[in-house]
């Protein structure tokens, strides 16, 4: 058996104690407040997951948008880049052809009255590497061969004209006839010029 003693005087042994409701209540509010802090802080924490989580795959979205467009635009470019080529060797090629319509006008505009052509040559000098245009004609005087050649030079196109060749006919002292070599410009040099 057990027994019990208090040895306690009897003024202390009959008080009762007293309650610590108060504590308790600031310990239960200060709790609550806690977990109202954690809540709203992972409130937050979870809204901004969220958000940062859209965010992320509306940029991933962009990102991959842009990526077919910069693919689309690297193909263009690339085709733009070889269409230049075309055209940059279309246009070094016509650089190099004579300009016929512009040759045969300036022959038509250059003669005058009294040279008639009895043949036109188109050939190249293969030690100059250059073509030349050789026309074959008749007039009456040296004065009207030498009239046409500078209409000729003054056409803008031709570089060089050269008469090295005149002889009278067996008709006649009036009409002569000449050999009269053009070195025609290229396209290219004809706008330059």
């Amino acid at each position: 058996m057990i027994v019990k003693l208090d040895l306690r005087p009897e003024s202390v042994k009959n008080v009762q104690p007293k309650k610590t409701r108060k504590m308790w209540l600031l310990m239960l509010c200060m709790f609550l407040f806690f977990i109202c802090a954690v809540s709203y802080a992972w409130f937050i924490m979870v809204k901004d997951i969220f958000f940062l989580q859209d965010r992320i795959n509306t940029l991933t979205y962009q990102i991959d948008s842009l990526n077919s467009v910069k693919a689309g635009l690297t193909s263009e470019l690339g085709r733009l880049a070889r269409q230049e080529a075309v055209y940059a060797s279309s246009l070094s090629i016509m650089q190099q052809e004579l300009p016929t319509i512009e040759i045969f006008d300036s022959i038509d505009r250059g003669l005058i009255k009294g040279v008639t052509l009895s043949g036109v040559h188109l050939g190249e000098d293969t030690r100059a590497k250059k073509i030349f245009l050789r026309l074959n004609g008749i007039a009456g005087v040296e004065d009207d061969i030498v009239e046409s050649a500078r209409k000729l030079l003054l056409s803008g196109t031709f570089s060089v004209a050269e008469v090295p060749k005149i002889t009278r006919t067996e008709k006649g002292a009036e009409e002569l006839e000449f050999t009269l070599s053009l070195s025609p410009l290229t396209i290219g040099e004809v706008g330059k010029k």
